[in-house]
């Protein structure tokens, strides 16, 4: 019996490179229709671009834009062979982040941002005087250290309005483990039985979502609410599964893999399934409409990946430039999903897709 093929969603919007050459992704965008991402113009080297209104304003030196707030504030990491900076861009303004600390050998100073909350906060890492990298915090060009749960090294990953800062850390015994920083202090979230666990994304309710191993030498996925750490399962026949993002809802989006790879929706205890008979699917991003995008490849079909947006239960392929190939990184508020499609000449561009609505 045939495989029925996703239905075709509207095109994939084309974002020019600096170059005709250079493989390019958008990795973020907010509500109001600003979109970042770069182009990989060099072996070790990137150009960042942000795009607005049908216009895409470079930004000088290497740089790969990750985060972009409400306010049109864009961060991300200047980069080069050895070496990786934080940066913060505001209204055409662009600054260098500063490090906790380093050493003088190559690649001695390291840091990163991942995430910009509303208020303007950004959470990553810093190389620190010792050589290790710890979970930072910037307000201002300088950071703030957020220390690590007694082992040498943390990394913040998301950061939410209210100023939860979550990440992993090494622990004293020198496993992985999930935390929580909230008005100073760095709070062990533990696992679900297992030695490590990890964290990817809070909500505005505070709820954190993640990975942990379990008892059984499992990896599931997991949800911190309110003190409890609560499993959030496989679907039916998987053997692990792990969150990858959480929206205001308290919906959680998760990958579950074992035959073949898929994911669901959780919520409140119940599991909505996204699968495709016969293939792969790789949902990397959810917004608060619940719309959850993402790369599909289906073997019986062509073999070949392409984007797709699910949203209640309908999943659409979102096509390609006339090329092979297409993949999703990233959903913003409004439902814009974004990534790269390839072309007839087969080079990865830098895309869109609108909103279905």
């Amino acid at each position: 019996m045939p495989v029925p093929r996703p239905p075709i969603g509207r095109g994939a919007v084309l974002v020019p490179g600096p170059d005709a050459y250079s493989p390019g992704r958008l990795t973020a965008g907010n509500a109001a229709g600003l979109l970042v991402g770069h182009w990989n113009t060099s072996p070790y080297g990137a150009t960042g671009g942000i795009w607005r209104g049908g216009t895409t304003r470079y930004l000088d030196g290497s740089n790969e834009p990750t985060a972009v707030n409400d306010a049109g504030i864009v961060v991300g990491d200047a980069v080069s062979h050895y070496d990786r900076q934080a940066f913060r861009w505001v209204n055409g303004t662009y600054q260098l982040l500063g490090f906790l600390g380093g050493t003088d050998g190559l690649g001695g100073r390291r840091s990163s941002a991942s995430a910009i909350n509303r208020a303007g906060a950004i959470v990553g890492f810093s190389s620190t005087d010792s050589g290790a990298e710890h979970a930072a915090l910037w307000w201002g060009p300088r950071p703030r250290d957020l220390g690590t749960l007694g082992g040498p090294s943390s990394h913040a990953v998301a950061v939410s309005a209210a100023g939860r800062i979550v990440g992993s850390s090494i622990t004293a015994g020198g496993q992985t483990h999930a935390f929580v920083w909230s008005a100073g202090t760095l709070h062990d979230l533990g696992t679900l039985g297992g030695p490590s666990s990890t964290a990817v994304a809070v909500n505005e309710r505070g709820q954190v979502v993640g990975s942990s191993d379990t008892a059984t030498g499992a990896r599931h996925a997991v949800l911190w609410e309110r003190g409890r750490t609560i499993d959030l399962g496989t679907l039916p026949g998987d053997s692990a599964s792990s969150a990858v993002a959480i929206n205001s809802a308290g919906q959680v989006l998760v990958s579950s893999s074992g035959a073949a790879n898929g994911a669901f929706l959780w919520q409140a205890g119940r599991r909505i399934p996204l699968q495709v008979p016969g293939g792969d699917l790789d949902a990397v991003g959810l917004n608060d409409q619940g719309v959850v995008c993402g790369t599909v490849t289906v073997p019986r079909i062509s073999g070949t990946a392409h984007a797709f947006r699910w949203r209640a239960g309908r999943l659409t392929d979102l096509g390609t430039l006339g090329g092979a190939f297409s993949s999703a990184w990233a959903i913003t508020p409004t439902g814009i999903v974004l990534g790269s499609a390839t072309t007839t000449a087969s080079v990865p561009k830098a895309v869109f897709w609108p909103a279905d609505h």
